[in-house]
């Protein structure tokens, strides 16, 4: 029998609309649980079995979490929030303008493992699922924040 090696480990997808249900099922399957929170990197981690979880937790549903709110005299931010939702907030765009002008010009990443940037294109912010602020305030790498030089 051949061994296939691009397959993913098999696992629960559980999909919560609220955070308390989120928190419930973190808190049940703990380190046996992956957080997919729109980046398509964590589907390189499990198709090279790097990570092998019982449960995976997709927090696309949780609203909560995309929230653009005024918060203690300033903004929060949910994690969430994708890079275009920030730049087209007018809470952002009035309060905090530079922030906006930056959600704008991040690059996204184009593949999650091997280091390839693009420059931002009207067409992958219009996709918006994987610029998420979480994502680029966790990377917090300096290669995340620069474009590739064409020659």
């Amino acid at each position: 029998m051949a061994v296939i090696r691009d397959m993913m480990p098999a696992f629960e997808l559980f999909q919560p609309t609220t955070t308390d249900e989120a928190l419930g099922l973190l808190d049940e399957y703990r380190e046996r649980a992956w957080v997919l929170a729109g980046g398509l990197d964590s589907f390189d981690w499990l198709k090279d079995r790097v990570k092998r979880p019982a449960a995976v937790v997709d927090l696309g549903g949780v609203e909560a979490l995309r929230a653009i709110r005024p918060a203690g005299g300033g903004l929060e931010i949910g994690a969430m929030a994708t890079l275009r939702e920030v730049s087209r907030s007018p809470d952002v765009r009035e309060r905090y303008a530079l922030l906006a002008d930056a959600a704008e010009i991040v690059p996204p990443r184009r593949s999650a493992t091997r280091a390839r940037w693009a420059a931002t294109s009207p067409r992958t912010r219009a996709a918006g699922t994987t610029a998420t602020v979480g994502t680029a305030t966790a990377r917090a790498a300096p290669s995340a924040t620069r474009t590739r030089r064409r020659r």
